[in-house]
């Protein structure tokens, strides 16, 4: 007995203690109480692990800059410890300061180099900031000693953004490799769904998703690969088949429906597909292969009229603008003019003025410029002055010339004709001197000589 009571009174004692140990700030930060925990924490003589309390209290609050600055004080009073070069990157990134956070990684590395959280998140980084090249050798590292799924992923994502086209086999053998290790794992299914797809190797996109539904028949995004590749291998009663089964669990993407209405418009079942085919339309209303087929689809079905807007939409927007065509031509001409291909770029500036922007007369000058000053062609530039000429409105001789504040003429459209005329006069003057020097002049209007 006087044991038991003995025992009790320990026991008794060290709940005491513990209920003890447990500070107010402990409690507020483990009750996710943030606001408590802070005010309590300004009450206190700052410390270092009162420091990193107030720190993951306020990312808690979401006051990541206010965060940030009390974590770089850390770093200072422990500049030993990587937790704290950790809590200082994540701030950052939270904040968009993508090179500050990798920073912070790094000196996390350099203290502990087996840390793989932090290698994680230093690869994941390195991708999100496109700097694949350098994601793909530090997640090569990785793979070497860690083979988990997670690593290989990012190990393949980092492939397929630094190979081209002509290097797709080594992604497509990482992804492989991810299924033969962990044949449960549905993104790498997806992933080489998609590649298969791109490739237009829709029997091999078929063989995988097939491989992968035979353990797992849920998976939408498998499930959305799986009926994408029968309908591009125009197999669409299978395709039908899948894509009913994701618009049974409301899987309602632009994707699911797009492909499903194609698949219903292919059978010639027209109805359907135009239901389907107008909820794609709603996620992307500018999509012309979508106005296409649901245009085709009402013609079909008693929107015959909305038919006609739709496929008069689609012809509007796969047509430029002559305005968009017209900045296009100017930019292209200017590009032209810098390479020195003088050539195109009157090409250009005439094409422009022909087909998008015939009440730009001036481009008629600009051509006749080049003409003269760069190709040498005053023949051509004679003609391009005359059609220029040609465009000036009748009145504008009788027009007083442009001057600025300071009575200097300015490049205004009547003193640009002035100067064409003028321009013309002295082609043509100089032209004449050339053929009586060489002879081709008429010597009856020469007066014979005394």
């Amino acid at each position: 007995m006087q044991k038991f009571i003995i025992s009790l009174c320990f026991s008794t004692c060290c709940s005491f203690l513990a209920a003890q140990t447990t500070s107010p700030i402990q409690e507020a930060m483990v009750n996710y109480d943030y606001e408590t925990a802070l005010m309590l924490i300004e009450q206190e003589t700052p410390t270092v692990p009162l420091l990193y309390q107030k720190g993951k209290a306020l990312k808690g609050l979401g006051n990541n800059l206010e965060a940030l600055s009390v974590f770089q004080e850390v770093t200072v009073q422990d500049s030993l410890n990587p937790r704290a070069y950790i809590e200082a990157a994540e701030c950052c990134k939270s904040l968009a300061k993508y090179g500050e956070a990798l920073n912070y990684y790094q000196n996390a590395l350099h203290i502990n180099p087996d840390n793989k959280y932090v290698r994680i998140q230093y690869i994941s980084l390195l991708m999100n900031m496109k700097r694949y090249r350098e994601s793909l050798k530090e997640s090569n590292l990785l793979a070497e000693r860690d083979s988990s799924a997670y690593v290989l992923h990012l190990r393949a994502e980092s492939m397929g953004q630094v190979y081209d086209n002509t290097k797709i086999m080594y992604v497509t053998d990482a992804y492989l490799d991810i299924q033969k290790r962990y044949p449960n794992d549905y993104l790498s299914a997806a992933k080489l769904g998609n590649i298969y797809v791109a490739g237009h190797q829709y029997e091999d996109a078929i063989n995988i998703t097939e491989k992968y539904r035979s353990i797992d028949s849920t998976n939408v995004l498998v499930n959305r690969i799986n009926a994408q590749a029968y309908c591009l291998n125009k197999d669409y009663p299978k395709a039908i088949e899948r894509y009913e089964q994701l618009l049974q669990e409301k899987d309602s993407s632009f994707q699911t429906c797009f492909y499903a209405g194609i698949s219903y418009y292919a059978l010639e079942d027209f109805y359907p597909a135009h239901d389907l085919l107008e909820r794609a339309l709603k996620d992307d209303n500018t999509n012309i292969n979508v106005l296409y087929y649901l245009g085709r689809a009402c013609s079909k079905t008693s929107w015959k009229e909305d038919g006609v807007t739709y496929l008069e939409t689609a012809v509007s927007l796969a047509m430029p603008s002559d305005s968009v065509m017209s900045r296009l031509y100017v930019g292209l001409a200017n590009c032209y003019k810098m390479a020195y291909q003088y050539t195109n770029q009157v090409n250009a500036l005439l094409t422009q003025y022909e087909k998008y922007d015939r009440q730009k007369h001036r481009l008629l000058y600009d051509a006749a410029f080049v003409y003269y000053h760069y190709l040498q062609d005053a023949s051509k530039a004679e003609r391009y002055l005359m059609a220029y000429l040609k465009t000036r409105p009748k009145d504008s001789k009788d027009k007083a010339q442009e001057m600025d504040a300071d009575g200097v003429p300015v490049i205004g459209e009547n003193n640009r004709y002035n100067a064409a005329e003028n321009w013309l006069k002295d082609i043509r003057e100089k032209r004449k001197k050339e053929e009586f020097f060489k002879g081709k002049v008429d010597t009856a209007s020469v007066a014979p000589i005394k």
